[in-house]
């Protein structure tokens, strides 16, 4: 049996994922897949993701990646992936896309930094965690 301290240590140290998903049924999807290995927070729009980034941080606490939807009902993920690097230049941040970006547009949101890496739709799990594991290593 796990005691309640050796939980709460476990959660410290295992790395942290933001999901930015106006789907709820993906932001479930990525929580199930990922919980056992990672601490998952989810929300559902642009500026809830830039609200918890910016709490996180108060609390001198971190994210380490973030998987943000590029089509957002609020805001887009580029902008979103923007505000994040405003705040915190460290953190990763995977952008998941079900359009077909032109390539110059991924290539430029990868040279300016505001994302290290895209995932497109329809997210093979494996894939997705592959990729988790390559950015955070």
């Amino acid at each position: 049996m796990i005691s309640k301290q050796t939980q709460h240590i476990d959660r410290r140290v295992r790395r942290s994922i933001l999901v930015c998903d106006d789907e709820s049924d993906l932001l479930l999807m990525f929580q199930i897949h990922l919980e056992s290995q990672y601490n998952v927070l989810t929300v559902v729009s642009g500026r809830e993701c830039i609200d918890k980034i910016n709490e996180i941080k108060k609390k001198n606490e971190k994210i380490d990646l973030v998987l943000l939807d590029y089509k957002l009902g609020d805001i887009s993920g580029e902008n979103v992936a923007r505000k994040i690097r405003e705040i915190e230049k460290n953190i990763k941040i995977l952008l998941i896309t079900a359009f077909e970006l032109e390539d110059h547009v991924v290539k430029n949101m990868i040279k300016n930094r505001y994302i290290n890496d895209i995932i497109n739709k329809p997210i093979q799990l494996e894939e997705l965690s592959k990729k988790i594991e390559e950015h955070l290593d």
